[in-house]
C-alpha cells in the first residue's frame, strides 16, 4: 500500500492505495480513514470528498510562445536538434517558418535534403519531450468519486488523488488535503490465446467457439480462480503488487473465462463476497444460470467474515436443472464418526471436521438446435475443492470416497457424470487411483496409519470414470505436446505452478460409457508462465482445464430409477490393500 498522511493540528487523514502502478481499465479503490491526533479528541461524523487528477504536459510554439504546440518536426527529433525549435502551433505556422527552419536541418546534413526547398519536414503530434522553458505542466481533473478507472487517455500519465474530510453537519473541512501520487499508468499485458486440441487420430486445432453440427457436444471448464483472501504478498512475492490485487485479477479472470466460451463452468475457490458482487452478475448477464456452495468454515479478513466455495455456471439456453444436491464433508464426517467405536470418535471427529464442500447438479438438455433428437438428455455435474493440507492424506481420501459414494447413488450408472475438481492430490495418489480405478491400493504410507478409519469406508465404486486429459493426443514425434504431459500418469505435468511447487492437482473426470472426449484445452509450459503463477498475464496460481464432450447413446439398462437423494453410504466393508 502507498499513502500519505495530512498534517493538521486536530485531525489526520490516511489515504492508501492497493497498488502504486495503475492499469488502464482496472478500477482503483483507495483506503481512506480519518482519526484525531489526540485520543482525547473525537472526530465528528464525517464524509470525504475525492478529486482525481491527471498530470498533463503541454508544449509552447517556437514561433508564438503564447500558444500551445500541436505539431512537432520529427526531422528535428531524428537529427537531435534543440527540441524547443521543433514545436509549432499549427501546420500553417510550420509552413510559414519553413525557410528559416530548414536551415538547421541543412547545417547538420551538409546539404538540403528537401525537394525544391519546400516544407517537407516530417510532422507529428506534439509528444512527451521535456524542456522546462518550453513546457507547461498542469493537473487536469478526471474524477470526483472515491474510485477511479484509468482510461486509455491516462496511459503514460501520472495520477494524483486528493482527499478531504468534511463534517457532515456543518460541511466544514476537518483536515488539510491528503495527497497521493501514483506511478505512470500502464496497459495490462496481453497473452496468447489457448486453443482446443482436437482429440482424433489426425490431431489438429479448432476454435473454442466452434461446435460440432453432426453430434451433440458441449464444453466444460474447470478453474481454481485463487480467492483473494489467499492471494497474499508473502505467498506470491514474485508477482507484481498491482497484478496481485483483486481489482486487477478479477478482470483478467473474467476475460479469460469469457474467451473460453464454455457451456458449463465450474470454478473453485470463489470467495463468497466476490461471487455475489462480481462472478454472479457478470456471468448471469452473459447467459449463464448459476449455483454456488460456500465452505462451512469462515475466515476473518478486512473487518468481515468470508469464505470461499464452488460456483457452477451453465448456459440457460442449453440446460435446465432438474436436481441439486449439496455435500458438506463435515456432515458426512459426523455420519462416519457416529459409526466408529467410542475410542476412535474423539480423534476423527476433530481430524475429519473440515469445511470443504461439493455441489452436484443434474442438468437436462433443452430442445434446441444443439441437442435436438439426442437420446441421452441428462448430465450430472459435480464441482468440488478437496482439503488442501498435505499432512492429511486420509482426510483427502475420506472426502473423495464420500463424494463418489454420493454420486454413485445419484447417477446409478446410467446418467453421464462429470467431476470438476481441485483434488489437491497428484496423479497416481490414493484419491486419484480411487476415482479412475474404482479401488484404493493405499500407496500413501501415511494413509496406512489410518486403517482403523478405512475399515469403515466404502472404498470401491462401479462408475466407469476416467480423466479427460488422459485422452490428450500425443502424436508420434510430437515432442512439443509430449513435454506437457506425464506419460506415466497420463496427466498434465502441472496445473498448479508457483515458485515452490509445480504439479497437477486439478482434473476433469467423466464416465467413459456415456461421454466421449472430443477436444481439450491446450496445456502450458513453464517458459510461457515465467517464475510462477499468478502473474501479470495469468491471474490464478492454477491453470484452467477445459474439455469438449460428445454424448454417447445411453447404455442398455433394466429397471431404470429416477435420480434421488443419496442415502447414508457409510457401512463397514473392510479396506482393500
Amino acid at each position: 500500500m502507498s499513502g500519505q498522511e495530512s498534517d493538521s493540528p486536530k485531525n489526520k487523514v490516511l489515504v492508501g492505495l492497493p497498488f502504486d502502478t495503475p492499469v488502464v481499465d482496472i478500477e482503483i479503490n483507495p483506503y481512506v480513514n480519518v482519526a484525531p491526533k489526540k485520543s482525547s479528541i473525537s472526530v465528528p461524523q464525517h464524509t470525504f470528498t475525492y478529486s482525481w487528477y491527471r498530470k498533463q504536459i503541454s508544449f509552447h510554439c517556437s514561433i508564438h510562445p503564447d500558444k500551445l504546440a500541436t505539431l512537432q518536426c520529427n526531422v528535428c527529433v531524428k537529427l537531435k536538434l534543440p527540441v524547443e525549435e521543433s514545436y509549432y502551433c499549427s501546420r500553417c505556422c510550420f509552413i510559414n517558418a519553413w525557410k528559416k527552419h530548414k536551415v538547421s536541418h541543412d547545417q547538420v546534413n551538409g546539404t538540403d535534403r528537401t525537394a525544391n526547398g519546400q516544407a517537407g519536414g516530417e510532422l507529428r503530434s506534439s509528444g512527451p519531450w521535456h524542456c522546462k522553458d518550453w513546457t507547461k505542466v498542469e493537473w487536469v481533473k478526471v474524477g470526483s468519486s472515491k474510485s477511479y478507472k484509468p482510461t486509455s487517455d491516462d496511459y503514460g500519465s501520472i495520477l494524483k488523488l486528493e482527499v478531504v474530510a468534511v463534517d457532515c453537519s456543518t460541511s466544514a473541512q476537518l483536515s488539510p488535503i491528503a495527497v497521493v501520487l501514483e506511478n505512470p499508468v500502464i496497459n495490462a499485458p496481453t497473452r496468447e490465446p489457448r486453443r482446443i486440441i482436437k482429440c482424433s487420430l489426425s490431431g489438429g486445432n479448432f476454435d473454442t467457439k466452434c461446435h460440432s453440427k453432426k453430434d451433440a457436444t458441449f464444453s466444460v471448464l474447470s478453474y481454481n480462480v485463487l480467492a483473494a483472501v489467499f492471494a497474499s504478498r508473502e505467498r506470491y512475492s514474485y508477482c507484481p503488487t498491482w497484478a496481485l490485487v483483486w481489482e486487477y485479477r478479477r478482470q483478467k479472470l473474467l476475460n479469460e473465462i469469457i474467451e473460453y466460451d464454455a457451456d458449463i463452468i465450474c470454478l473453485q475457490e470463489v470467495q463468497s463476497d466476490h461471487f455475489e458482487s462480481f462472478f454472479e452478475p457478470e456471468l448471469t448477464k452473459r447467459g449463464y444460470s448459476v449455483m454456488y456452495k460456500k465452505k462451512t468454515q469462515l475466515l476473518y479478513t478486512a473487518n468481515k467474515y468470508v469464505s470461499d466455495g464452488c460456483a457452477t455456471f451453465y448456459r440457460s439456453k442449453l440446460f435446465k436443472v432438474i436436481m441439486k444436491h449439496e455435500v458438506e464433508f463435515e456432515k458426512l464426517a459426523e455420519n462416519l464418526v457416529n459409526a466408529l467405536p467410542p475410542h476412535l470418535r474423539e480423534k476423527y471427529s476433530v481430524r475429519l471436521a473440515k469445511g470443504n464442500v461439493a455441489h452436484i447438479a443434474v442438468l437436462e438438455t433443452l430442445d434446441n438446435e444443439r441437442f435436438r433428437g439426442v437420446l441421452q438428455s441428462r448430465i450430472c455435474v459435480a464441482n468440488t475443492h478437496i482439503h488442501a493440507n498435505t499432512d492429511s492424506p486420509d482426510v483427502k481420501l475420506f472426502q473423495v470416497v464420500g463424494l463418489v459414494n454420493v454420486l454413485e447413488e445419484i447417477v446409478q450408472s446410467h446418467i453421464p457424470l462429470l467431476i470438476c475438481t481441485d483434488l489437491n492430490s497428484p496423479p497416481l495418489s490414493d484419491p486419484h487411483r480411487f476415482i479412475v480405478s474404482g479401488r484404493c491400493n493405499l500407496v500413501d504410507n501415511e494413509i496406512k496409519e489410518h486403517l482403523e478409519l478405512l475399515h469403515y469406508l466404502k472404498i470401491h465404486h462401479s462408475l466407469p470414470l476416467a480423466s479427460a486429459y488422459a485422452s490428450f493426443p500425443v502424436l508420434a514425434g510430437d515432442e512439443k505436446r509430449l513435454q506437457f504431459m506425464d506419460t506415466k500418469a497420463k496427466e498434465p505435468l502441472f496445473t498448479n505452478f508457483t515458485k515452490n511447487f509445480a504439479g497437477t492437482l486439478d482434473y476433469i473426470f467423466y464416465t467413459e460409457n456415456s461421454l466421449r472426449v472430443e477436444g481439450l484445452l491446450e496445456l502450458l509450459d513453464c517458459e510461457r508462465l515465467g517464475p510462477g503463477l499468478p502473474s501479470s498475464v495469468w491471474p490464478s496460481d492454477h491453470i484452467a482445464l477445459m474439455a469438449r464432450f460428445g454424448l454417447k447413446p445411453p447404455p442398455a439398462r433394466v429397471g431404470q430409477r429416477s435420480p434421488r437423494s443419496p442415502l447414508n453410504s457409510w457401512v463397514k466393508t473392510g479396506a482393500r490393500q
